[in-house]
């Protein structure tokens, strides 16, 4: 292991790819709560993908009742289901 304080950023991203998913969720968390030490605005901390779509999951209004089932015929004009 190297010791970071004489890792350039480079150097730090290169050595993420050696971590394993607990170690680099270890290293998210950690990242987060230096944004936040600094100052970080909510908007200025990147949210994953996941949490981003569970936020707007079920918020669309006026849509058919049978959208989920045939989405495909609304966007596309296949036959319905």
């Amino acid at each position: 292991m190297v010791s970071i304080l004489c890792m350039s950023a480079r150097e730090i991203i290169e050595e993420l790819q050696r971590l394993t998913p607990q170690e680099l969720l270890e290293v998210e968390n950690r990242l987060r709560e230096v944004q936040r030490q600094n100052g970080a605005e909510a908007a200025d901390v990147p949210v994953r993908w996941g949490a981003a779509l569970l936020e707007i999951a079920g918020t669309a209004e006026g849509l058919p009742p049978d959208f989920a089932e045939n989405h495909d015929h609304y966007l596309h004009g296949t036959p319905k289901q």
